[in-house]
């Protein structure tokens, strides 16, 4: 059973836009960034950049349909799945009056230590606590 989703708010700003006058497919990434460190902080209830610790390791993002200048999007982000040291976040980015769908994407974090340069396990609590805002999270094993 999931919980509601963790929810971003985005203002489309003029400097976010192309010659075309709609969202350059580049700063998606931006408004899937700041949701992502949001929902980070929200989950874990750290504070602070150092609080900070994974890595981006793969995005994948489906552009579903144009924004432009005046327009707001929500970013909602999930839990999909756990492993050991790395886990799965997708999004829904949806144009707010509407509703339309504008993008879904998919990125692979890894839990890291910066100071070591390297990846390490998914403590426990953080996998509960990412289990907690997101009850369906599945637990896959490494292959």
């Amino acid at each position: 059973m999931s919980r509601a989703p963790f929810t971003h708010p985005i203002e489309v700003r003029f400097r976010d836009l192309d010659a075309l006058g709609h969202v350059n497919n580049a700063v998606y990434l931006t408004y899937l960034e700041s949701a992502r460190i949001a929902y980070w902080m929200h989950v874990t209830k750290r504070s602070g950049l150092d609080a900070l610790d994974m890595i981006l390791a793969r995005v994948e993002i489906d552009y579903r349909s144009p924004l432009s200048y005046g327009e707001a999007v929500d970013v909602t982000v999930r839990c999909a799945s756990m492993r050991r040291s790395s886990f799965v976040l997708e999004f829904a980015a949806r144009e707010r009056s509407a509703g339309r769908l504008v993008a879904e994407a998919r990125k692979v974090l890894v839990h890291y230590d910066y100071a070591a340069s390297k990846s390490l396990a998914l403590p426990a609590e953080l996998k509960d606590l990412l289990r907690a805002q997101d009850p369906d999270a599945r637990d896959e094993a490494a292959p």
